[in-house]
């Protein structure tokens, strides 16, 4: 049998006690050292989680802000309520004869007319024509232009009737007005 040197024989018990400690620190320590550093990186994801929810936490608390913000504008009455175009419409000529009929003014005839955008608002509109004298149509448009909900005039066209030399004491006018309002934006 072949025999190994003194120097060789501890260079090989120095080996084998190396590979005798390594087999337990690579088996046994190796997958405990692993398996902290893949709870430590859970830990980090589920705190980076927790940031995302508080974040969208936050957002609920600026929904409820928003939200009673909005109930706040619905009490000050500056939009024309209604849950559906039609009803909106209704609302807004229902609006204008009155205010018509406190100005001492009667509405000839009213017409629907296109949907505009005012960014951020959508206005409704309503062409109306009526037959009056200078001083109802001031009348009318104080009321309009300070009523509530607001109302906004976009056009106005005002011609004598009876053409250019009425008879006198009939100073009679033909008013015709687009008017535009806007309506309650609709709960987020």
């Amino acid at each position: 049998m072949w025999r190994m040197s003194k120097t060789i024989s501890r260079i090989a018990a120095l080996g084998l006690l190396a590979a005798a400690l390594a087999l337990p620190v690579l088996g046994v320590a190796m997958p405990v050292v692993h398996r902290f550093q893949d709870l430590a990186q859970a830990i980090e994801d589920q705190r980076l989680q927790l940031d995302q929810y508080n974040v969208v936490a936050a957002q609920g608390a600026n929904l409820r802000q928003l939200e009673q913000q909005h109930q706040a504008e619905l009490g000050f009455g500056e939009f024309l309520p209604g849950d559906s175009e039609l009803v909106v419409q209704s609302n807004l000529q229902t609006t204008l004869t009155n205010l018509a009929q406190a100005s001492g003014v009667r509405i000839r005839s009213a017409r629907k007319l296109p949907e505009r955008e005012r960014a951020p608002f959508r206005l409704v509109g309503m062409g109306i024509n009526l037959t009056t004298d200078i001083g109802n149509v001031q009348k009318i448009l104080h009321a309009i232009e300070t009523a509530r909900p607001y109302l906004f005039v976009e056009a106005l066209d005002i011609s004598p009737l009876g053409g250019a030399n009425p008879p006198p004491g009939q100073r009679m006018l033909e008013v015709r007005l687009d008017i535009f309002a806007a309506p309650q934006r609709r709960a987020p």
